[in-house]
């Protein structure tokens, strides 16, 4: 097990850079999920540690050692994919023991290794059978296994549950995190799904565009994001965004101009998050909004409205709460302290 530093990480095809610049420490242990949309650069961070892409600049230190120019053989990591990456003519036994053959490990300790690993993962009547006879999570199974009997420095995860259904990528996120934590492996897991990331991470990097938005504690990140992007990003459904004006000297929202005389600067703009507003009655709350439609979900209730400027707003009820009906105007609450404001490069600004 080790630590894994990032120092000024990034990644140049031709004169484009995708990385522009990451630091971070992932620290011997802990399990850190790198997050964001398609195209954001996750994966190629995470192969960059791999060595299964070349570091335009920067350094990556896996424990005490500077990795860059090492093979990927020599970096004692081992990396779950998406697709498995099983042979087809070869048993779940003979899978997970392959690696540890070719590197010349004793037979009754590759023997040993595989049961200890198959007993963890649930896989000892299947290790005679081919990947073909085994269902999907049986398949990520087995190549968690062939991860876990090289007794790796860290495990390296690419988006490892995309290819299961929703019920069963719950069940394996469930296992993964409970498998980490007993076997207390680093681990960099990369995934486009917030709720992957939520449920899984100690700590999770945020990206866009190549750029670490925020690194933090889940619930943290979540309570306090600091960019727009983060703040849209993070949560289901994503943070209302409304837009400011202001009129003599105070700041509008929503066609209302509570706020006061706050200076935020020209395109500001004010985050909620659903489940941060309440229903009142018209011209009792902060603004008033005009409900479009609402989406019963069993436990809660997703109520879509449009304020008087034109901004969509969605507010979170209980699922036992009589939702109001389409076309009636409602006055829209929020506590204190519940009001997030960006600036225009979309920054949070900080004392709102």
């Amino acid at each position: 097990m080790a630590d894994i530093t990032f120092t000024d990480i990034r990644k140049n095809y031709g004169r484009t850079e995708i990385i522009h610049g990451i630091d971070a420490r992932i620290a011997d242990g802990e399990f850190i999920v790198i997050v964001g949309p398609s195209g954001c650069g996750k994966s190629t961070l995470l192969r960059m540690v791999a060595g299964l892409e070349t570091i335009t600049s920067g350094k990556i230190a896996i424990g005490s050692r500077i990795v860059n120019e090492l093979e990927p053989r020599e970096r004692n990591i081992a990396m779950v994919f998406q697709n498995y990456a099983l042979y087809p003519h070869m048993s779940v036994f003979d899978n997970m023991a392959y690696g540890l053959k070719i590197s010349g490990v004793p037979k009754a300790e590759i023997r040993a290794r595989v049961d200890e690993a198959a007993r963890m993962l649930e896989l000892v009547p299947y290790l005679d059978r081919k990947p073909r006879q085994l269902s999907g999570g049986q398949r990520q199974r087995v190549a968690m296994g062939r991860a876990i009997v090289r007794k790796p420095a860290a495990f390296l995860f690419d988006e490892p549950l995309s290819n299961l259904d929703a019920k069963l990528r719950v069940q394996m996120r469930l296992e993964i995190k409970a498998l980490q934590r007993k076997l207390a492996t680093t681990t960099l897991y990369v995934t486009h799904d917030q709720v992957e990331a939520m449920t899984l991470a100690d700590r999770m990097i945020v990206m866009n565009g190549g750029v670490a938005e925020q690194v933090g504690a889940p619930l943290e990140v979540y309570a306090n994001p600091q960019t727009l992007f983060v703040a849209g990003f993070i949560g289901s459904p994503p943070m209302n965004v409304l837009k400011t004006s202001v009129r003599d000297g105070s700041v509008w929202i929503g066609g209302r101009h509570d706020l006061g005389p706050v200076a935020l600067g020209e395109g500001a703009v004010i985050g909620i998050r659903p489940e941060h507003l309440s229903i009142v009655p018209q011209g009792a709350g902060l603004f008033d909004a005009t409900v479009a439609f609402s989406e019963p979900l069993g436990a809660e209730t997703l109520v879509h409205t449009t304020t008087l400027t034109a901004d969509a707003v969605i507010v979170r009820i209980g699922g036992d709460v009589h939702p109001p009906r389409p076309g009636e105007v409602i006055g829209l609450a929020v506590p204190p302290g519940r009001l997030f404001a960006f600036n225009a490069d979309g920054k949070r600004i900080a004392g709102f």
